[in-house]
């Protein structure tokens, strides 16, 4: 049976926080959605606890993942294949959205029958404390002059949790997620979007719809990026990167994916400098542009002074004009944040 929004989440463990999520949907105003929730493997206390919350309503279904390989990637191919909705949102299960979330977003695409989607700004949760202001980590504020840069940087300028998309439309592009990332899913799901030309605007209304939860678990994408089992898909996905861009730009945006190398170089390197992935990384760069060599500077005085000092200082030095940089970025997203947040209020004010 049709439905006019579809709901795709996958599912690991924290059943707390799972159910927080569903019953933030549960309480929405809007009624007409199936929520299509993936487990990824969950532990069987858990996964039994949940899907015995999910009989108390009949359009929550939640279901083991039965393909390969694991993770919320593959999840999130199964919910789209089944999906019934002309629109669908993907969800994690760790966030919660407020009560007019989904008819806001349903309403506003339907305004807009020349777009494939739109974009909704988020908040922030802390605590279990909802904070619709301006922070480094809310998404979807429409502050970039060029949304293709601010992607290539590493900026994103939204997260595909911000979004409502049109089914039909993700179809008929073939967009699909890539089950050989482990991490940096969203932004390559993203681009993806944008590349295939599907027509996308903000939200007039800077008011946050939803909550990004800061503090990530153990098991969050977030907080595995820079362990070992992920630092061969970071590989990949750089490479995608300049694949994509130099296919459909050219190398107009080398410079700006160079500064997202760099940002994931650091990420990739908290933990202690790998010096098989860091060495593959520069070779990565020099093949697709110019900025290889730099690269490669930065990881020789990266091993030289770890000879004699902290690791992570030894990290941090060479990069620390970078790292400055990025800081200042950062802040200047959150200034812009807040200046459009000012601006939306004084003309709804009038």
């Amino acid at each position: 049976m049709a439905v006019t929004l579809s709901i795709v989440m996958p599912v690991y463990n924290h059943r707390e926080l799972v159910v927080k999520m569903w019953d933030s949907i549960r309480q929405n105003d809007f009624q007409d959605w199936e929520l299509l929730a993936i487990d990824d493997g969950s532990d069987e206390e858990d996964f039994t606890f949940l899907s015995d919350y999910a009989q108390r309503d009949s359009r929550i279904f939640y279901t083991k993942r039965n393909l390969q390989p694991k993770g919320a990637q593959t999840c999130r191919n199964m919910g789209m294949e089944s999906a019934q909705g002309k629109y669908i949102i993907f969800f994690d299960s760790d966030d919660w959205i407020v009560p007019t979330c989904l008819s806001c977003r349903v309403t506003a695409l339907e305004k807009r029958p020349d777009l494939d989607f739109m974009v909704f700004p988020s908040g922030t949760i802390e605590n279990d404390i909802y904070n619709e202001g301006a922070h480094m980590q809310a998404f979807g504020y429409h502050i970039y002059d060029d949304d293709y840069e601010a992607f290539a940087c590493r900026m994103m300028p939204f997260i595909v949790w911000n979004n409502i998309y049109r089914t039909d439309a993700l179809r008929k592009a073939g967009v699909f997620w890539d089950t050989n990332l482990l991490s940096l899913q969203d932004a390559d799901f993203n681009l993806k979007t944008m590349f295939a030309g599907l027509k996308y605007d903000y939200s007039p209304v800077a008011k946050p719809d939803m909550g990004y939860r800061l503090k990530a678990t153990e098991n969050s994408i977030s907080a595995k990026v820079p362990s070992k089992e992920h630092r061969q898909s970071v590989l990949y996905a750089i490479e995608n990167y300049y694949k994509m861009y130099q296919a459909h730009k050219g190398h107009a945006y080398d410079v700006a994916l160079y500064i997202g190398v760099l940002y994931l170089y650091n990420m990739t390197m908290r933990e202690g400098l790998d010096e098989q992935v860091a060495d593959e990384m520069v070779k990565i760069v020099g093949r697709y542009s110019s900025n290889g060599a730099d690269l490669e500077r930065r990881v020789r005085w990266t091993k030289r002074l770890q000879t004699f000092m902290p690791q992570k200082r030894a990290r941090q030095i060479p990069m620390m004009g970078f790292l400055l940089c990025h800081l200042n970025r950062m802040k200047r997203k959150v200034r812009k944040m807040k200046k459009l947040i000012v601006a939306q209020g004084n003309k709804m004010a009038v």
